[in-house]
């Protein structure tokens, strides 16, 4: 398809003015990234070996492998595995001497599943850890009779290294292809953006807050819409906490998405969309996937009526979250965040992704 008299669209003109001709990659800053893939590689190792030699027959820390069936098992571990694969592909791609080599939206669909399966884990580990180490309760620490307590310990451990790692390579990576957009004021951003667009994160926003409300009252004790298994789950330690982190990003992905939305803030763009980023992917990875996943392998942890709807919103959410973003940023605009105008029929310099 031709596409030398397409109007540029934003990502595309941002691009054009980080990178310009004649940019010098700095050496510090190469080698700076290429750190973060190797991290995030050797990050994934432990729990790519673990899963390997469960889906191969081997019960290593593992108590009671019966109460779920063999299919099952093998079908989780490899679906597991596969993705923690693709986490070390990823941070290989952005990291890697040249640039990717895949399309922009193969980095960017996978780090915003990770961003969200991985941000919970990283909050609410190491504070559980913080209150054990001041003489709380350390609910990681008691065994709960399926697996044994170390690989809790090696597990969580190399997903908040991944975590850091990750996130710290695509940040890079963002600044390298969108810098121009991320640097921009919301005002100037916001005007660009279709009000179809806005109007979807107006509602995103309302759901994620909704979701937060009820997210946090489960984490404080409240017990109203659960049954009386959700009820026992939750009156353990480790499970009210983490009701309380999904409700805190949830409402942080709320508040992002409000000030995009609102688009009066002279703020950079980076800072509410990195909350929106990280509070719509926790809410449809926790919530949609492990919520949801939860739910259909495990007979006995069906949820309440209300529960499932929290489920289906914040997945609903997450998704209309990232089509939304996807396509403000995407929007063929002929000016840049910044105000510098391009002539419709000249095409900008397209990045390489």
């Amino acid at each position: 398809m031709d596409t030398t008299n397409r109007e540029p669209s934003i990502l595309d003109v941002a691009s054009a003015a980080t990178a310009g001709p004649g940019t010098v990659a700095d050496p510090r800053r190469e080698r700076l990234r290429r750190r973060l893939g190797f991290a995030a590689v050797l990050a994934c190792l432990p729990y790519l070996g673990l899963k390997l030699l469960w889906v191969c027959g081997a019960n290593v820390g593992v108590v009671d492998r019966h109460r779920v069936s063999h299919g099952m098992w093998v079908a989780v571990n490899l679906a597991t595995f596969a993705m923690d694969a693709t986490a070390a592909l990823i941070a290989h791609q952005m990291t890697r001497p040249g640039g990717p080599r895949v399309r922009g939206l193969f980095i960017v669909l996978p780090m915003w599943v990770a961003s969200g399966l991985l941000a919970p884990i990283m909050i609410t580990v190491p504070a559980q850890t913080a209150v054990a180490l001041l003489g709380g309760h350390n609910p990681l620490a008691k065994p709960d009779g399926f697996l044994e307590p170390w690989v809790y310990d090696l597990v969580y451990s190399g997903f908040i290294v991944e975590g850091v790692v990750l996130l710290g390579a695509f940040a890079m990576y963002a600044h390298d292809r969108v810098g121009g957009v991320l640097n921009g004021q919301v005002r100037a951003f916001a005007r660009r953006v279709p009000v179809g667009v806005r109007a979807v994160v107006a509602v995103v926003a309302g759901l994620l807050a909704v979701t937060a409300a009820l997210r946090l009252a489960w984490g404080c004790g409240a017990d109203f819409g659960l049954n009386a298994r959700q009820i026992s789950d939750m009156d353990k330690a480790s499970v009210r906490p983490v009701e309380a982190v999904q409700g805190v990003l949830a409402l942080v992905g709320a508040g992002g998405l409000t000030v995009l939305w609102r688009g009066r803030s002279e703020v950079r763009v980076r800072m509410p969309l990195a909350a929106a980023w990280v509070g719509s992917a926790a809410a449809c990875g926790w919530g949609g996937f492990i919520g949801g996943l939860g739910a259909m392998v495990g007979a006995d942890h069906r949820p309440s009526a209300l529960m499932a709807a929290v489920y289906v919103a914040e997945t609903v959410a997450g998704v209309l979250a990232l089509g939304a973003g996807l396509r403000a940023l995407g929007h063929k605009r002929a000016v840049t965040v910044t105000g510098t105008a391009v002539p419709a029929g000249r095409p900008a310099r397209q990045p390489r992704v």
